[in-house]
């Protein structure tokens, strides 16, 4: 990423701090809350006359994506954090919960992060299978039901939230959101991974053009903390996942080399 003088693409640290989402119950500086007590998960009322087991495993395999109706979670004394969510971009690879497949996200959406390098839900606790949000839980959540499917499927695609949605008109950093998406694209990762695949005359342009996106995104984050203030844990909002998870989904892999500081290369144990 080009380096740019004076004020740069980044606003001063004290202008972010000062739009720290606080008219939506964020706090400045982007301090994690504490994650609420966890309760009893998954009510007994019965849907189709079938009731939930309540085994956790709904919450296991990944939170769920959130809504417009979800913005609530991010309002008052238990605000579920920014550091807490990820976002997903369009054009990479996710796996669509009703579909029951992998394939490339029409458009953005926001999803609770996983914890432990797992996609296991951030507010679940395995240990008494209990939610730190059921009280408030998101809308997926409240209309999954596992034997029956039919609620989640028809609110899937709809309404669903986007980081513009939860950053005040005008925040500093949305600038900078933008640019990153147009030199790191997740949508032409897929095609270039084939290329350099393939061999040929086309693989050195695309091997080419993959490092200049994985040099692009390494920078959009460091300078994310160095300049603007804003801690790792919330790169993966404001940026999504990082060029790294992004070539894994497509096999391949960034090794670091001397001269040109990453090097792009196809997974030699990646299969389809």
């Amino acid at each position: 990423m080009r380096e740019r003088s004076g004020q740069g693409c980044f606003p001063g640290r004290a202008r972010v701090r000062s739009l720290a989402l606080n008219r939506f119950g964020f706090r400045s500086g982007f301090t994690p809350n504490q994650t609420p007590q966890a309760i009893t998960i998954l009510d007994t009322e019965t849907k189709n006359t079938a009731t939930c087991r309540r085994c956790g495993e709904c919450c296991r395999k990944g939170g769920p994506a959130l809504h417009t109706q979800d913005k609530g979670l991010f309002t008052g004394k238990n605000a579920v954090d920014l550091s807490q969510v990820v976002t997903l971009r369009a054009g990479e690879p996710a796996f669509d919960q009703v579909r029951g497949r992998v394939a490339p996200l029409p458009g953005e959406l926001l999803k609770l992060k996983g914890a432990n390098q797992d996609w296991t839900c951030v507010f679940f606790n395995a240990g008494e299978n209990a939610c730190g949000l059921y009280d408030r839980r998101p809308a997926e959540c409240r209309a999954l039901f596992c034997q029956d499917t039919t609620e989640l499927a028809a609110m899937y695609e709809q309404d669903r939230l986007t980081r513009r949605d939860l950053l005040p008109r005008g925040h500093g950093v949305l600038a900078v959101m933008a640019e990153h998406e147009a030199l790191v694209p997740p949508a032409r990762i897929a095609a270039l991974a084939e290329a350099l695949r393939a061999g040929g005359a086309e693989a050195q342009d695309a091997e080419f053009e993959l490092t200049r996106m994985a040099l692009a995104d390494r920078a959009f984050r460091q300078s994310l903390t160095e300049r603007a203030g804003i801690a790792a844990e919330y790169h993966e909002f404001f940026f999504g996942r990082g060029a790294e998870a992004l070539f894994a989904a497509t096999g391949l892999c960034l090794r670091a080399d001397v001269r040109r500081g990453v090097r792009v290369q196809p997974d030699p144990f990646w299969r389809v």
